[in-house]
């Protein structure tokens, strides 16, 4: 199972890009994608629902369901996300990748989203494969003297899968 990590700025188009890969992997090369998202900004679950009280009252697990297989379930306790890709490596269901967004202090490839080249240094880590997102829209395409490559993964597919060595 492989894991890779996308990082950007709000707006630098890892959503975007997180859709074409699960949507790539899973037509074209069969593989099951999970992501793991970290939200900065908000609660995951909406206070006064049921599985929010449900947390709320001590239940380690609140799982819903709903009638179109739509599934959630809330942990309720302090984890690491080592420990949910893990977890999810444990599931009794397939997963071949996995992608993690806006988990800046971890150890996996990792793509770096940004929209202008001023972004690139402040966010630059060991990490980072390769840099993408809405500033190859400017047709940027480049090696960088750290040597980080700046493209357009959906232009060049076959070149990201064999930075990050997937499928």
């Amino acid at each position: 199972m492989k894991v890779i990590s996308v990082i950007g700025y709000s707006g630098s188009g890892k959503t975007h890009l997180i859709e074409f890969l699960i949507k790539k992997f899973k037509t074209e090369h069969d593989l099951e994608v999970s992501v793991v998202k970290y939200i900065h900004e908000h609660r995951i679950d909406e206070e006064g629902k049921d599985s929010f009280k449900f947390s709320e009252a001590g239940a380690v697990f609140s799982v819903i369901k709903n009638k179109f297989n739509q599934n959630a379930i809330y942990l309720n306790k302090k984890i690491s996300v080592d420990d949910l890709i893990n977890w999810l490596k444990k599931s009794p269901y397939k997963v071949d990748l996995i992608i993690i967004e806006s988990f800046r202090d971890v150890s996996y490839p990792t793509i770096l989203c940004v929209k202008e080249l001023q972004d690139i240094q402040v966010q630059l880590n060991k990490n980072v494969k390769l840099i993408s997102g809405l500033i190859t829209l400017n047709k940027l395409s480049k090696e960088r003297e750290d040597q980080v490559p700046i493209f357009n993964i959906q232009q060049n597919f076959e070149r990201f899968t064999n930075i990050f060595n997937v499928p």
